[in-house]
C-alpha cells in the first residue's frame, strides 16, 4: 500500500513539473510590449530618411558586406539628413511634435 502512495506521489510531482516546463515554453503567450518613447511620426521621418539617404538600398542589395564604399556613404547621408532640420520637418508632416532629440542611435 505505501508503495502505491509513494508511487502515486512520485508520479504527481513528475507531472507537475513537466506541466510547468510546458507552461514556460507556451508560444501562445504574448509578449510585453513596453511603451516607447518614439513617437509614430518620428519612426515614420527616419524610415524616410533611411530610404532617401540610400542606406535601405544598400543594405538590401546584394553586394550588401562587399561594395563598402557605397554603404559608407549612405551611412553618411542618413547622420547628415537625420540630424539635420529636415527630420524636424518630416516628423511635422507625419503629424507629430518637433522631436526632443535628432539623435539616430535608434
Amino acid at each position: 500500500m505505501s508503495k502505491n502512495i509513494i508511487a502515486s506521489v512520485l508520479f504527481a510531482s513528475a507531472a507537475v513539473l513537466a506541466g510547468n516546463a510546458m507552461a514556460n515554453d507556451n508560444p501562445h503567450l504574448q509578449p510585453v510590449n513596453t511603451p516607447s518613447a518614439v513617437s509614430r511620426a518620428e519612426v515614420l521621418a527616419d524610415l524616410e530618411i533611411y530610404r532617401e539617404s540610400g542606406l535601405a538600398a544598400v543594405e538590401q542589395s546584394e553586394t550588401y558586406g562587399y561594395d563598402n564604399a557605397r554603404r559608407d556613404a549612405a551611412k553618411a547621408k542618413y547622420a547628415e539628413l537625420r540630424n539635420s532640420p529636415y527630420y524636424a520637418t518630416l516628423v511635422k508632416r507625419f503629424g507629430g511634435s518637433a522631436p526632443s532629440t535628432a539623435v539616430a542611435g535608434r
